[in-house]
Parts: C-alpha cells; sequence; structure tokens
C-alpha cells in the first residue's frame, strides 16, 4: 500500500523510469483505450502538503483544462438541477452504504450514479489487492461483458498509474493525461473502440485519461483509482465536474473503508469468537476438574484473562496439591490407626473372652482343688487298702508259683510215660510186620504144598486137605495180624496226640509258672510304689489345701482384671467408631478431590 506522502515522491521518481513496451498491436490505429480512474479524497494536511510541494497547474497552461464559464456556458436552471440531482445520489448513496450491501455492489451502484452525474459514460475502479501492489478491477459503468472481462483477465502493477500522477497532470485532486502524453500510457490495456475521426479540436480525444485517486481517510492510504472516459458532451471536463466527480470517488472510497472496517471487524469478530470458544473449551475442562489445562490465547484482548485465569488456576492447583497431599497422609495415618484400633479392638476383645474364660477356668480350678483335697484324702484311704492288698496279692502268687511248679513236674512225667507208651507201639508194630510176613511165608508153603500133594494124586489127597486148613490158618493168622496192627496205630496216634497235648501243657505251665513269677514281681514292685504313692498322696492333700487358699486369692484378681478388659474393650470400640467416621471423612474429601487433576509437581 502507498501512503499519500509516498504518492507524490513515486511518481516524481518513476517518471524517468524506463517506458514499458506496448501491450497491445494497433493501439494506435484503433484508439481503444479505458484508463484507469480514480478518486482520492486526500485529508487536510495531504491537500496542504500538495500546494507547498506541488505546483498547481495555470489555466494559461496550453497542456491544462481551460475551466472559464465562457468555455462551458450552462443554464442556470440546468446547473441547479444537475446539483439538486447529484445531491439525491450521493445522499442516496449515503443511504446504501448503510444497508450491509457487499463491496462490489456498492461500488457499481456509485460507478452508475457518477456516470449519471458527471456525464461520463464509462467508469472503472480498481483497487489495490490486499497484500500486493497490484490493481483489479471491481465495478462497471458503460462497458459490455465482453470489454469487463478483458479487463478483468489482466492485473497491472500500480505502478503503472503511480507514473502517471505528476504535478504537471493534476486538477484538483485528480489526473488528467492529455492525449498529448500517450506514451506515457501505452503499457495500459484499452478496451474502448473509438475512431479518432470523431475527435473535435478542443474536445475530448479518445487518448485522454482521467483518473481520480481513492485515498483512505481512516488508513491514510491509497485504496485504488476511479478512471473516466467518453463524455457525453464530447468536451473536456470542468473543474465543477471533475470535483463532483470526487464527491462520488470520495463515497467509494467511504465505502471501501467501510466494508473493510466491517470485514476487519468481521475478521476479528470471528478471530475473537474462536479465541473465546478455545478459552471456553479450556475454561470448561478447568470446570470438570483438569487443572492441568492452561489458557493458550493467541487473542491479545483475551491474553490478560487467560494469563489471570492461569496465574488463579496455579494457585489453586498448589492448594489442591497440598490438600491433596495432607488429605492422602490424613488418609493413611487415619487408616493405619483404623487398622490398629481394629487389631487393638479385635485383641481387646480376645483378651475379654480370654480372662472370661481364665475366670471360669479359675473357678472350675478352685472347685476342682475343693475337690482334690477330697479326694486326695479318699486317696490315701484307697492306697492304704491297695497296700494291703498287694500284700495279699503277694502271698497269691507265691501259692501259684509252688503250685505250677507242681503242674509241671506232673506234666513232664506224663510226656515221659506217654513217650514210653509210643516207643512200645512201635515195637509191637515191628512184631505184627514179623508176623504178617510169617503167614505170608505160610500161605506160600501151604500152596506148594496143595501143589504137590495133587501131584500125587490120591496118595497127597489128604494132604491138600491140611495145606488148605494151613492156608486158612495162615490168612486168618493175617487178619488178626491186620486188625491188631491197626489198633496199634491208632493207640500210637492217640498216644502221639496225648503226648503233644501234654508237652503243650507243660510248656503253658512253664509260662504260666514264668508269668505267675512275673506277677510276683510286679506285685512286689506295686508294693514299693503303692507305699511311694502313699507317701505323695499325704503331700498332695497338704498341697491341695494350699492351693485351694490361693486359688480363692486368683478368683478375685481375675475378676478384677475382667472388669477392667471390658472397660478397655468399650473405650476402644469408641475410639474404633471415630476412626471410622475420620476414614469416611477423608474418604468422602478423597472422592471430591478426585474430580481434580493436577499437573505433577
Amino acid at each position: 500500500m502507498v501512503s499519500s506522502v509516498e504518492l507524490v515522491n513515486l511518481t516524481s521518481s518513476i517518471y524517468y523510469q524506463r517506458k514499458q513496451p506496448l501491450i497491445m498491436s494497433e493501439r494506435r490505429q484503433q484508439s481503444w483505450y479505458v484508463p484507469l480512474r480514480v478518486r482520492f479524497r486526500s485529508p487536510a494536511e495531504q491537500a496542504q502538503w500538495e500546494r507547498e510541494h506541488i505546483p498547481q497547474p495555470t489555466l494559461g497552461d496550453s497542456h491544462s483544462l481551460s475551466l472559464t464559464g465562457a468555455d462551458v456556458p450552462l443554464d442556470v436552471d440546468i446547473a441547479a438541477q444537475r446539483r439538486t440531482r447529484q445531491i439525491k445520489e450521493l445522499l442516496r448513496l449515503s443511504n446504501i452504504m448503510r444497508t450491509g450491501l457487499g463491496l462490489s455492489e456498492v461500488l457499481q451502484q456509485i460507478v452508475a450514479s457518477t456516470s449519471a452525474c458527471t456525464g461520463f459514460r464509462i467508469l472503472v475502479v480498481h483497487l489495490i489487492e490486499e497484500g500486493s501492489d497490484l490493481l483489479s478491477p471491481y465495478a462497471f459503468a458503460g462497458m459490455s461483458e465482453e470489454n469487463i472481462n478483458v479487463l478483468r483477465a489482466v492485473r497491472r502493477p500500480v505502478e503503472q498509474v503511480l507514473r502517471l500522477m505528476r504535478p504537471e497532470f493534476r486538477i484538483s485532486q485528480s489526473y488528467f493525461i492529455s492525449h498529448e502524453y500517450v506514451e506515457d500510457i501505452s503499457d495500459i490495456v484499452s478496451v474502448i473502440n473509438k475512431s479518432v475521426d470523431d475527435y473535435q479540436p478542443g474536445g475530448w480525444h479518445p487518448d485522454d485519461a482521467l483518473i481520480v485517486p481513492l485515498f483512505s481517510p481512516r488508513q491514510k492510504k491509497l485504496l485504488g483509482f476511479l478512471s473516466l472516459d467518453d463524455p457525453e458532451d464530447s468536451k473536456i471536463p470542468t473543474l465543477e465536474s471533475i470535483e463532483v466527480a470526487e464527491l462520488f470517488a470520495n463515497q467509494a472510497a467511504i465505502a471501501i473503508d467501510n466494508v473493510r472496517i466491517f470485514q476487519e471487524n468481521e475478521a476479528e469478530s470471528q478471530v475473537l469468537d474462536k479465541a473465546i470458544a478455545a478459552l471456553l473449551n479450556d475454561v470448561e475442562q478447568i470446570q470438570r476438574g483438569d487443572l492441568r489445562v492452561r489458557i493458550h490465547s493467541s487473542h491479545e484482548k483475551l491474553q490478560p484473562l487467560g494469563e489471570a485465569i492461569n496465574q488463579m488456576v496455579e494457585e489453586f492447583s498448589g492448594i489442591l496439591g497440598n490438600v491433596q497431599m495432607v488429605t492422602h497422609a490424613v488418609d493413611k495415618h487415619a487408616r493405619d490407626v483404623q487398622r490398629s484400633s481394629d487389631l487393638l479392638v479385635r485383641d481387646a476383645s480376645q483378651q475379654d473372652l480370654q480372662v472370661q474364660h481364665i475366670s471360669h477356668a479359675i473357678d472350675e480350678i478352685a472347685e476342682t482343688m475343693t475337690r482334690l483335697s477330697s479326694s486326695a484324702s479318699e486317696l490315701s484311704r484307697v492306697v492304704l487298702e491297695a497296700v494291703d492288698v498287694t500284700l495279699d496279692g503277694q502271698s497269691a502268687v507265691d501259692r501259684a508259683v509252688e503250685g505250677m511248679s507242681q503242674v509241671r513236674e506232673a506234666s513232664a512225667l506224663s510226656a515221659r510215660i506217654m513217650k514210653r507208651l509210643g516207643e512200645s507201639g512201635q515195637e509191637i508194630n515191628e512184631t505184627i510186620l514179623a508176623i504178617t510176613d510169617l503167614t505170608t511165608r505160610m500161605n506160600l508153603v501151604a500152596l506148594n504144598a496143595a501143589i504137590e500133594a495133587t501131584r500125587a494124586g490120591e496118595q497127597g489127597h489128604g494132604f491138600v486137605v491140611i495145606a488148605q486148613e494151613i492156608r486158612t490158618l495162615a490168612v486168618n493168622s493175617a487178619e488178626a495180624a491186620k486188625k491188631v496192627a491197626s489198633h496199634i496205630r491208632a493207640i500210637q496216634r492217640e498216644t502221639t496226640a496225648i503226648s503233644h497235648s501234654v508237652e503243650q501243657n507243660t510248656l503253658e505251665a512253664v509260662k504260666q509258672t514264668e508269668l505267675v513269677t512275673q506277677t510276683g514281681v510286679a506285685f512286689d514292685a506295686i508294693s514299693v510304689v503303692t507305699e511311694q504313692m502313699a507317701g505323695l498322696v499325704q503331700g498332695i492333700c497338704a498341697a491341695t489345701d494350699n492351693q485351694e487358699q490361693g486359688s480363692q486369692q486368683v478368683v478375685s484378681a481375675v475378676e478384677q482384671i475382667a472388669r477392667m478388659t471390658s472397660e478397655i474393650t468399650l473405650h476402644m470400640r469408641h475410639m474404633q467408631q471415630s476412626l471410622s467416621q475420620l476414614v469416611e471423612l477423608t474418604n468422602s474429601l478423597r472422592s471430591r478431590m478426585a474430580v481434580f487433576r493436577i499437573a505433577e509437581r
């Protein structure tokens, strides 16, 4: 962007720069030209500076406009009507700028009103693009759509117009460039198709140009240009016409300022809304308890608020951190004390129960000691009787040992007799075997005799009968021997069984003798132990009397301990309830503090 002072300096410096090449071919022959014309409405200091440093054109200059009333005769009524119309249009445009229309629409209304009130058929508003030094057309009047598209397709540097704004071309706040200086504007695109043949000497030439700078009163900088061309009367405009055009250009500059102010305010409002939304988002997170969030507002108006909130959150986080630490420590100690209290209450309860059990046990012991004292006296009497019984048992054992010795001797004698019977039976058995063998030989002899008698015939018949009798006798003898052998074997079996039984009885008698002997030894030991027991029982009787007296004292002490233990248990339960309430309060505080999340330190 170019300020007013920079604009004048720039116009002086670029005057001697190299001329730009010709843009369109055959431009001179066709004389198509749309100059860039703008209105420049300077503030008071700018006008004063220009009056002091820029020479003003004189009416006698051959290149200046003829501004005398004789040159432009006007009827007074027509002039008054024109002024009235111009004022109405200016008022209308002022109202239009309050309707909220867009910049292009407002500028289009302004160029249309300017065309109607100044008599120029063709008008174009070029604005300097934001952030660059290029000119772009925004509003048009008196041009076809084709020509408008041609202009829109071309974006020219602002220097091309600034170098035309020389002091010798200035009239009021505008610049009139005569066709005699067409070389200076040869690089500017023209879309006007007007023949030079229509030119009347002293009138408006197709290559003439009138530009009015658009100057921002608010920002003190150049906004663009209003270019005017093709007057209806084909005459060079008067100073009055130029000033009227400057009035409308001033409206255009104000409209541009207003729109840009609105856009800036809108952009500022959007930025502020976004910053407020971001601030609200951070504040909502803080509201939900996340104290780790810090406000990072990029908007300068919200930065003090964000810093104040951050400081408040930081201080609050420090307080909460300390509270959480204290709460955690209190909760930890309370839980430790509660656990200890629970253990103490449990131990106290157990001790109370144990003391009660001990009290009952002591009572039982006291009763037992009383009974024991009675039992000890009875035991002493029984032990004395046991001594007498033991002595009697010892005598009986001695007699039993003597009887068992006799039984053992009788059993040994019976065993010897049975043994001799067995031996005799064995001898008889051997004899029977010899008899059996003899009868067998006799049977064989009788058989042989019968055979021989049969051979002898009649002479041996009697001998056959004798041989037969002998055989019969031998058979009967053999059978008798067998029966005797059978009886002898039965006797031997019985004798063997009796002998075995006698031996068993003898062994049993020996064992019984040994047992009786051992019993006698045991009775001797029992007698000794019984005598010792009698002495011990007498000592027990004396001790139980002492224990009975001591147990009564123990019972009294245990009852006192039981009362003290019950009181301690009651106090411990009260302390446990207090600690439980403290733990509940710390838990409630921790649950309330849990919603806050603070940065780790």
